[in-house]
Parts: C-alpha cells; sequence; structure tokens
C-alpha cells in the first residue's frame, strides 16, 4: 500500500485560555516563516483550544509537516507551561 497524501486535523486543550494564547503566540511566528510549497496548515486558537490541520499531496512532505508542528507546539508547551 503506498501512501499518496495525508491530512490531519488535531485539537489540544488547554487548562486555561491563558496558557492557549502563550502557546498558540509562541508557534504562530513559525507558521508564518515556514515554506509549506508542498504542504498546507491550518493553524487557529478557539477560547483554550488550539486547532491545527495539515494537508500534504504526498507522504514525504505531510510526515516532515506535522512533525515540525509537533515538535514547535511541544516546545512552546514545555517553555510556556
Amino acid at each position: 500500500m503506498r501512501v499518496r497524501s495525508g491530512r490531519a486535523r488535531i485539537e489540544l486543550s488547554f487548562d486555561s485560555e491563558e496558557l492557549a494564547k502563550v502557546v498558540y503566540s509562541a508557534v504562530l511566528p513559525e507558521v508564518h516563516s515556514s515554506p509549506m510549497d508542498r504542504a498546507g496548515a491550518t493553524f487557529k486558537r478557539e477560547g483554550r483550544k488550539i486547532i491545527l490541520e495539515v494537508s500534504a499531496g504526498d507522504a514525504a512532505s505531510f510526515r516532515a509537516s506535522l512533525s515540525s508542528f509537533m515538535r514547535w507546539l511541544k516546545l512552546a508547551v514545555e517553555l510556556g507551561g
């Protein structure tokens, strides 16, 4: 079986809206500066939730984009929380 594209929606819920704001604000500059020529992403905050949607036309781009976002989010949570 060969994966030709990928798509994911991840919702992260935080204990407080303030922590969600801190994490969102920390990751947002990375989202805007990251080249997204082979993958697309939406990144938004709704109250205590951060919602990330990633899609790509090939498996390698999907994995790379998703891994980058998850690393940025993990680091922001560790430093902000």
